[in-house]
């Protein structure tokens, strides 16, 4: 893309805007950058941009003319919905608006592995990225995980790998993204304020493939209903590599005899005893599935796959075990943000648990969450947004054991007065962090804090 002496607006600033806004900058781009939050909210941001005087800042709402008949192409972080009205007035005018991830995409040169899905890309993203550094493999982890693909683009060579998180947001964007290899790990119903539907949603997701070509590798899970039907209905245009925790498969990854093995033509190749995977929970399994998968297909080594899976204790704010007090176990699992992925952090642990949860309402429905919350849970606590929501769904399967609270510190005050020897508090919010925090990592650190808080207190 020649961008030189062209007027390209990111709208959004946040870490990709930044990124994207900055590469843009040095490919000659005249960059104006936008954003409805005021500069007192924006310090950080702005301070990343210091060293390019040249870009210009609108900050404090969406002008009326930010986009106009002279901007090229209009650049969106991934978090800004595609109805707002600069966005509506670029396509009324037939200007691009490109995510973060497709300006990256561009300028890159290093092959990138590309994982989607509902639950699980965090925590398959960072495992990869162990397997590619074991291996001895040049590897950059990014994306969604914490680090913008523009901030890599270019620095990441033609003989290292790029590993990315991907989230429906980045890949709605996208036009010609290709990645060497995509993953779908699951999809389940989440992000519905913004997609509408599943449907929706899952097109969304379906950008990770849809460039792809015969010498590419698509990696699916067998055992995801909707996943299955794209893999057997001609969808994918690639090599298909499936995994699965149910079945054996002639070509993919499986669990036989208590091993993942890879099966290739009906040969069996063993990664490593299921029993001795790092990470914890059915889920996490399923996870570690994933991974190998993607790393066969970049032609790693099955030994040196099933020596990480082994070493490999997972990420912050996933069934990360923060405390023990009492003989009261804390789990901060900050990222599960949807109903799925609390539902695997309930059936990841057989002891009674106190739930902490609640948060920004996405749109989802907490019907199913509260038939489990009965089977599993001996105390909830709820905060935040959707307290309410969730408190009617639980009240309507006849559990009565809920508490309300109005911050996180008090959340785990209570939780920890209620909770006996042997219990465990979990922190698992099913719910997004945006109406309290400004984002899943700030909330899962305020958890430690209060946790950290309570040891000093018994200590």
């Amino acid at each position: 893309m020649e961008l030189k002496y062209k007027t390209v607006v990111v709208i959004g600033m946040g870490l990709s805007g930044v990124s994207a806004a900055k590469l843009l900058a040095q490919k000659g781009a005249r960059v104006i950058i936008n954003d409805y939050k005021t500069r007192e909210e924006l310090i950080p941001y702005l301070e990343a941009l210091k060293s390019y005087p040249d870009i210009k800042i609108v900050t404090g709402g969406h002008p009326e003319g930010i986009v106009n008949t002279h901007t090229d192409l209009v650049v969106k972080n991934p978090g800004i919905p595609m109805d707002i009205k600069p966005l509506i007035k670029a396509r009324n005018l037939g200007i691009k608006v490109l995510t973060e991830v497709e300006i990256a995409y561009l300028f890159t040169r290093a092959p990138i592995i590309g994982i989607t899905g509902t639950n699980g890309k965090t925590t398959t993203t960072a495992l990869l990225g162990e397997i590619f550094k074991d291996s001895g493999g040049k590897v950059y982890v990014a994306g969604n995980i914490g680090v913008p693909l523009c901030d890599i683009a270019e620095k990441a060579p033609p003989d290292s790998w790029i590993v990315a998180e991907l989230s429906s947001f980045q890949l709605e964007g996208t036009e010609k993204f290709k990645p060497r290899i995509s993953a779908i790990l699951n999809i389940s119903e989440d992000h519905m304020d913004r997609h509408g539907t599943l449907e929706g949603y899952l097109e969304a997701k379906k950008n990770i493939f849809k460039n792809q070509g015969e010498d590419d590798f698509c990696v699916l899970n067998n055992d995801d209903l909707l996943l299955s039907e794209i893999a057997v209905g001609g969808q994918v245009q690639t090599r298909l590599l499936l995994f699965s925790l149910r079945e054996e498969l002639k070509n993919g990854i499986y669990i036989k005899d208590g091993h993942i093995v890879i099966g290739k033509d009906g040969k069996i190749v063993p990664v490593c005893p299921m029993e001795e995977v790092g990470i914890p929970g059915k889920h996490n399994l399923e996870n570690a599935l994933a991974a190998t998968a993607v790393a066969y297909a970049a032609e790693i080594k099955p030994q040196s796959i099933g020596k990480t899976l082994k070493s490999f204790k997972g990420v912050s704010h996933r069934l990360e075990k923060v405390g023990d007090f009492r003989g009261i176990t804390f789990i901060n699992d900050s990222k599960g943000t949807n109903v799925e992925a609390t539902l695997k952090a309930l059936d990841s642990f057989p002891q009674p648990i106190v739930l902490i949860a609640g948060g920004k309402d996405k749109g989802a429905e907490f019907d199913l969450l509260a038939f489990h919350i009965k089977e599993k849970v001996k105390h909830l606590i709820l905060l935040g947004e959707t307290s309410e929501k969730i408190a009617q769904a639980v009240n309507s399967q006849e559990f009565k054991n809920y508490s309300r609270v109005k911050t996180l510190e008090e959340a785990v005050e209570k939780a920890y007065q209620l909770a006996e020897e042997g219990d465990m508090v979990l922190l698992s919010p099913a719910c997004a962090s945006w109406d309290m925090f400004n984002n899943y990592e700030e909330r899962g650190e305020d958890f430690k804090k209060a946790v950290k808080s309570l040891g000093r207190k018994s200590g």
